[in-house]
């Protein structure tokens, strides 16, 4: 008496062998290009950092993503993984900053022998795959001169011979980590051993392709209720969102919404009611034929009105800016009561 759904595609001899759960692991599907042409939705700084990790593949260049949360860090390094030649070894990542140092130290390079004798670290388990270290800043001192061992002499320290690896290094950092090394809070020798090419993932409020991502997310969100749409008036409400928690929240947004959906169609109506476009003006703020607004149409004015403003009212390349035609954006501030910019 159940339903089940399937999506079917022709098998790539590169792809991993499973798809994970979760959801900055899944996968993507899609068109037969691979997973990394998945991720070039047609923002030019994405399409730039996949034709560079293309060009370094061959090679084994440890690559450093420098992102905000949420930018999708570890998606792409999993995309570069599924790519590449490791592709059937194994993906293991780290998360740096969650862990206090002695946890930490066990996670890396496992625990002693004696506490746990067929115990093994993520580094080692990560031995002809790829090794990913997010918020690699965060890493205490002593851990980054080990660290920079196993880089240097390809070897882990082990009660008799070392044991030789061979993992491929990706890292991550939410900034830059030249302040870090100023400071002498990261080794400068770690530093550039990690950083054989440093690539910048763009916030989601910078990113040109961000109807194009929303459709994307929403894709995968979706697939297992393929009943469910999403009609234009959101796609152009999350537009006009910051969205300062960036992929990862509009992922959180959309799994709500598809959630607790009344409809099969998804709308303006169903955003949660802590959503919001930028900072809202107060009722006091508004104009006298603003105030019969509803609270997302308020903010979605605000959001509006700050485009604006940044554009100096000019209203083709606000226009463009939001991937929309001029006549969609006209008729968007008469429905939020936003006057015309006056014509000289």
């Amino acid at each position: 008496g159940g339903r089940v759904f399937v999506i079917a595609q022709a098998p790539q001899s590169k792809r991993p062998g499973r798809a994970h759960a979760d959801s900055d692991e899944r996968v993507l599907s899609g068109s037969g290009h691979g997973p990394l042409e998945e991720l070039d939705l047609g923002d030019p700084v994405m399409a730039r950092n996949i034709q560079a990790v293309r060009r370094t593949q061959s090679r084994d260049v440890p690559i450093l993503l420098v992102g905000e949360s949420g930018t999708g860090k570890e998606c792409f390094a999993r995309a570069l993984h599924a790519s590449s030649e490791r592709a059937e070894k194994p993906f293991v990542a780290v998360h740096c900053g969650s862990l206090p140092e002695a946890q930490l130290t066990q996670e890396l390079f496992g625990p002693t022998p004696a506490a746990a004798p067929d115990a093994q670290g993520r580094i080692l388990q990560a031995d002809g795959g790829t090794l990913f270290l997010d918020d690699v800043g965060e890493l205490p001192l002593s851990l980054q001169a080990r660290l920079l061992h196993v880089i240097e002499e390809r070897e882990l320290p082990a009660v008799g011979e070392p044991v030789r690896i061979d993992v491929r290094l990706i890292s991550s950092s939410r900034t830059g980590l030249q302040e870090k090394v100023r400071r002498g809070e990261f080794r400068a020798d770690l530093f550039y051993r990690l950083q054989g090419l440093a690539l910048t993932l763009p916030p989601l409020r910078e990113r040109k392709d961000k109807a194009a991502l929303i459709r994307h997310v929403f894709a995968q969100e979706s697939a297992a209720t393929p009943s469910v749409t999403m009609g234009e008036e959101l796609v152009e409400a999350l537009k006009a969102y910051g969205w300062p928690g960036n992929i990862r929240q509009l992922r959180n947004v959309l799994r709500g919404m598809i959630a607790m959906r009344s409809s099969e169609e998804l709308d303006a109506g169903g955003l949660p009611a802590d959503y919001g476009a930028g900072e809202p003006e107060s009722d006091a703020e508004l104009p006298e034929e603003a105030l019969i607004l509803n609270p997302l149409e308020k903010a979605e004015r605000g959001a509006l009105l700050h485009e604006i403003e940044l554009h100096h009212g000019n209203i083709s390349r606000v226009a463009h800016e939001l991937g929309i035609g001029r006549n969609t954006l006209y008729r968007k501030m008469r429905r939020l009561r936003i006057m015309l910019p006056a014509r000289h």
